[in-house]
């Protein structure tokens, strides 16, 4: 048998949960084809294994590199963490559709990265990623934020009958387009404005086409089970595939949940609901600076946000409704990560209550005055969450990994900022700090929700596993070294250990270099 590349003396670990083998492995074009204890002799390149793990490439189930791979297709952080896969459209925003004041605002957030929207619909979009190649494959949802802005804006009431059709079309292009589903944010403008009726009504047109439903949901603290129950409802009543995006107790107060939101899952589980959750490997989120305000500030879109920003009167009502939330001891652990001007670059890596003390201001004076001066673009770390609960969500044979974040790179304009460290070391934090140091989980089980599962649960097309007919992505690891190096002050670390990574056969990543090949591919639903 001819091959053009063989895998020689490495320990298998196949993606469906089974124990590790001994085996060596055949590819031809962008296929495993032999799978067995000993490979033939060939006259091919062979990657010699011994001492380490191959795995199936990592698929990163929430990601939201859906705009900077376009000015980096080598998509550098992903695929030296080991991801050949990424789930892009996450949280109701996506690349598409576009149109209005949402195509405004990407415009807007995007110019500093030289990126500019072409497109409007999902088959435009496609269009334009099939030209730009990849290093890892790519797979979209559709954003329901994008589908609501692009009829409504970002208005605070119900659509019409004419809004919900509209809306409908919107969701039915996308799928149509090879989108694998839609998703929600509905803690952002404008899904914060949607009702569970009317989510449930996108999903029922979703359902005809076998997309999944992926939801950040409504709130991850004081009224947690009430948001997850909702998204269980929307699931029960369109019937669609459920999946809870970064699942986790948000607030001291509310660290003690965990139980009771492992009850609820379980209990839907047993009535026969599809439901999967994932998670990243961290107790700090990442998110936008105004996510903090109420819901009412974002009527009508950023310019109006603004005005009540700067009003004295709104600014009072703002101030007296945020302290609800956000007592002293808050700020301490909300840490400014990415501003967009440089006059404010010095707040990067101070939390809230620091920047207070040098301004001499509250530290809700300092919020509203900085998103007025930064146009409300502004990036934060919230330190919210518990490593005890973390390493037991982990635990869950239900939740999966995601990274929730973009792709990066050290150099250009990618490696500005302090973007969470999730964006370079999700996967081989879990694979060293969660599996080989504290033992949490095994490797088997750790590979499993970061391939075989999520494939499963996603639809891909013969990926995910290690089997013969399979593409062949695939991931080698070292696993005594193995590690994340990114950090909150110095993110733009890539990880170590990811020794190969092989993307529709052909090796992408070699000793641990990049050799910035772009034989990834969109993927689209069949």
């Amino acid at each position: 048998m001819d091959f053009d590349l063989t895998i020689k003396n490495g320990t298998v670990i196949d993606g469906t949960g089974m124990h590790r083998r001994d085996l060596d492995i055949g590819i031809k074009n962008d296929t495993i084809v032999f799978l067995g204890h000993r490979i033939p002799d060939n006259n091919c390149p062979t990657i010699y294994a011994k001492e380490m793990i191959v795995a199936p490439g990592f698929i990163d189930i929430h990601s939201h590199s859906d705009f900077l791979w376009l000015i980096r297709p080598e998509s550098d952080s992903k695929i030296l963490d080991g991801v050949t896969t990424e789930i892009c459209g996450n949280c109701g925003l996506s690349a598409f559709p576009l149109r209005g004041k949402i195509l405004e605002r990407r415009t807007q957030g995007l110019a500093k990265y030289g990126i500019v929207p072409t497109w409007q619909s999902a088959a435009e979009f496609y269009d334009v990623a099939e030209k730009t190649g990849s290093s890892v494959n790519r797979a979209f949802l559709v954003g329901h934020g994008n589908i609501r802005a692009c009829t409504m804006e970002y208005e605070n009431r119900r659509p019409d009958p004419y809004e919900v059709v509209q809306m409908g079309k919107d969701l039915e292009e996308a799928m149509q387009a090879g989108a694998f589903g839609m998703s929600s944010g509905l803690i952002y403008p404008p899904g914060c404005y949607a009702t569970m009726g009317e989510i449930t009504k996108m999903c029922k047109v979703m359902k005809k086409y076998d997309g999944f439903y992926t939801t950040h949901i409504r709130n991850e603290g004081d009224t947690l089970e009430d948001a997850l129950s909702e998204a269980i409802e929307i699931s029960k009543h369109s019937g669609v595939r459920l999946q809870v995006s970064h699942l986790k107790t948000s607030g001291s107060r509310n660290w003690h949940k965990v139980k009771n939101i492992k009850m609820i899952l379980e209990r839907a589980i047993e009535e026969g609901i599809d439901i999967t959750c994932d998670r990243y490997p961290y107790i700090a989120a990442a998110t936008d600076l105004d996510v903090i305000l109420p819901n009412w500030v974002y009527e009508g879109g950023t310019e109006k946000q603004i005005q009540r920003l700067k009003t004295k009167k709104t600014r009072r009502r703002i101030a007296k409704e945020v302290s609800r939330d956000y007592d002293n001891s808050s700020w301490d652990g909300l840490m400014i990560s990415s501003v967009h001007y440089d006059k404010n670059k010095w707040m990067e890596s101070k939390t809230i209550s620091e920047i207070a003390t040098d301004l001499n201001k509250s530290p809700i004076e300092v919020v509203i005055d900085l998103l007025i001066d930064e146009d409300t673009r502004v990036d934060i770390f919230l330190f919210s969450m518990c490593e005890e609960n973390l390493e037991k969500i982990l635990g869950w044979d239900f939740v999966f990994v995601g990274s929730d974040s973009s792709m990066r790179a050290k150099h250009g304009i990618l490696g500005e900022g302090k973007p969470h460290p999730r964006s370079y070391g999700t996967f081989s934090r879990v694979l060293g700090r969660f599996c080989r140091e504290k033992k949490l989980i095994s490797e088997e089980k750790a590979i499993q929700k970061m391939t075989g599962l999520p494939a499963q649960k996603i639809g891909l097309d013969r990926r995910g596993l290690i089997k013969e007919g399979y593409f062949a992505d695939i991931t080698i690891f070292n696993p005594g070294k193995v590690i994340d190096k990114s950090t909150f002050t110095a993110p733009h670390q890539y990880s170590e250990g990811i020794e190969y990574v092989i993307v529709n056969g052909k090796i992408t990543v070699n000793n641990g270099k990049h050799l910035g090949i772009t034989n990834g591919r969109v993927l689209r639903k069949l």
